[in-house]
């Protein structure tokens, strides 16, 4: 709920924990903490040092009121989001960048929104126009790729400001990859297990430093999209590609056959053997995704523990064992 404070509402973060993910990110961490803090003062700060090499630790501590948890070595983007994630308390999960990119502004509506109308998750949809000539190039074949595969919603699957209920986004924690891909597989989990989300349109601001991205991501990516659909609806590869196969098969040998005379060609044979095979092998994906699906939600989540080294609010580093 919101506070009153002079006649207007004070957003407040009681039931909000915020994950930032940081790498090399002392130039611009504090700034992001101070913004954060004063505009939710009750909210859980979870920053997640991803084995920086420079100050990122030093620079977050030294905002009060931050949780600082650091991984003994880089593990990526996904990683230090599942940290975050496993730690936090709250009942509703935000994730931040830590470079000034995202705007807290932008954050405090997804929250509202994503409690008033009673969603899993409220993710940041950017202009693209905003972005790089190669990360909108980037961005295009991944949103071709995907919506190929019947992945419709939203134009941007991969803004990196999103808020989500705790309990739903518990459920999938191990499906996350260590990469920047994280936000696009939980965009497509959201989507594919049907649950009631909204895209919000969010400004980015001046980014603060250099970006950790680079062009192999964006490959890494493309594959990520086909491994996703692959665990939630494989028939759509292989049912697609199967019934393609076949028909071009039949159709090249009833060509041949009317035209030539000489009998149905075996290369046409072979090519519906093969697609009628390929339909049977996306039945039988099929039935493996619904297996693991099943076990997924019966699946504890093995959440980190702490111990008495290992806790700190500020002054001390925690150090995760990633």
């Amino acid at each position: 709920m919101d506070e009153m404070n002079d006649g207007k509402m004070t957003p407040t973060g009681h039931d909000l924990a915020i994950v930032i993910p940081a790498y090399d990110e002392e130039h611009g961490v504090r700034a992001t903490l101070m913004n954060l803090r004063t505009a939710l003062p009750d909210a859980e700060v979870i920053v997640i040092d991803d084995g920086s090499r420079d100050g990122t630790a030093a620079a977050a501590l030294s905002v009060p009121g931050v949780r600082v948890v650091r991984h003994a070595y880089n593990a990526g983007y996904g990683a230090s989001i599942k940290t975050g994630v496993a730690l936090a308390t709250r009942k509703y999960i935000a994730w931040f960048d830590a470079d000034g990119e995202h705007r807290v502004d932008d954050l405090v509506a997804m929250v509202d929104r994503i409690r008033r109308e009673r969603l899993a998750a409220v993710l940041g949809h950017r202009r693209l126009r905003q972005s790089p000539f190669l990360r909108i190039a980037g961005k295009a074949v991944i949103l071709a790729l995907a919506h190929s595969l019947d992945v419709r919603q939203g134009s941007d699957l991969n803004c990196g400001l999103r808020v989500f209920r705790r309990d739903v986004l518990l459920h999938y924690l191990p499906l996350l990859p260590n990469g920047f891909s994280a936000s696009l597989t939980s965009t497509t989990i959201m989507i594919e297990r049907n649950y009631p989300m909204a895209f919000h349109p969010v400004t980015m601001g001046t980014r603060v430093g250099t970006s950790k991205v680079r062009m192999r991501d964006g490959f890494g990516t493309l594959m990520l999209v086909l491994r996703i659909v692959m665990l939630f609806a494989p028939l759509r590869i292989f049912l697609r590609l199967g019934v393609n196969v076949a028909a071009a098969g039949f159709i090249y040998g009833l060509v041949v056959s009317l035209v030539r005379r000489q009998g149905f060609p075996a290369a046409a044979v072979l090519g519906v053997v093969v697609g009628f095979l390929l339909c049977m092998l996306g039945l039988i994906a099929d039935q493996i995704s619904q297996l693991r699906m099943e076990r997924l939600h019966s699946i504890p989540i093995a959440l980190l523990e702490d111990n008495e080294d290992n806790i700190a609010m500020t002054g001390e580093v925690e150090r995760s064992s990633r």
